[in-house]
């Protein structure tokens, strides 16, 4: 193939014969192209981060609270959630005085006696006798209590009025809510002075030990063997703490204790 016909077709010739050296030259004095990641950091977001770096400085340390444990993680608006529940820690607080705690365990115990002798302590006329204004209440505490932990059963007369149903022990109850219902019925029903109505648990236990021997329910002719007036031993307690008066140890808790 002729060089003419090369340069036919060759664009360097075509164009004038440019030299491929002057190109070359030409292209090294063009600026080179910029990378990504090179180009120069703006000078206005430079003035703002160093802002934001001073604010957060100057709020830092208004209220780190010179770092003290009391008082750093608070704030003048702090309020302290409730602390959590605790097994046993009810038993703690101020509950008021003892008599109330101990009547209100008794009124709910009695719901153990309401089926016969009815919220209101009146029974039911001919099939279960009232506990208002009956001496078997407002009399001494041993023979009520002999009632409850073994029971009655046969013809009794009541105010008059003769009855022919069976009463059922309640001994499975414990000395302590059986004191406690006592203690209700004789305030409530017998309306006497809370002092006087007190039964605690050391006189049922006293009580219990008592009529230890007896065996099955007691009949009418049993519980007239038993002084009416006849009161448990034990000390009277003061009705606001339930403690025993003339400060000796022992005695009934503060508040009733866990129900078994």
């Amino acid at each position: 193939m002729s060089h003419d016909s090369d340069n036919d077709t060759n664009l360097d010739y075509a164009s004038g014969g440019a030299s491929v050296l002057d190109v070359h030259d030409a292209v090294r004095r063009e600026a080179s192209e910029p990378r990504s990641g090179d180009e120069p950091i703006a000078s206005g977001a430079l003035v703002l981060a160093a802002a934001v770096v001073l604010l957060g400085a100057v709020y830092f340390g208004w209220h780190s609270e010179s770092f003290s444990m009391d008082s750093i993680y608070k704030t003048a608006s702090y309020t302290p959630e409730p602390a959590p529940a605790v097994e046993g820690a009810a038993a703690l607080e101020d509950t008021g005085p003892w008599i109330d705690t101990w009547l209100a365990a008794g009124k709910k115990n009695y719901a153990n006696c309401i089926a016969c002798h009815q919220p209101t302590g009146t029974g039911a006329p001919g099939q279960f006798p009232p506990l208002v204004g009956v001496d078997y209440v407002t009399g001494g505490t041993e023979r009520l209590a002999a009632i409850l932990l073994h029971g009655i059963n046969g013809p009794l007369t009541v105010n008059g009025a003769s009855y022919n149903q069976q009463m059922p022990a309640w001994a499975m109850l414990g000395d302590e809510k059986i004191a406690q219902i006592l203690t209700y019925v004789r305030s409530e029903f017998g309306a006497l002075p809370q002092e006087e109505a007190v039964v605690t648990t050391a006189m049922m236990k006293a009580a219990r030990e008592k009529f230890s021997d007896q065996s099955g329910f007691w009949s009418e002719a049993g519980l007239k063997q038993l002084s009416p007036e006849a009161h448990l031993p034990g000390q009277d307690v003061d009705l606001l703490t339930g403690k025993p008066l003339g400060g000796a140890g022992g005695g009934d808790a503060a508040a009733p204790a866990e129900e078994k």
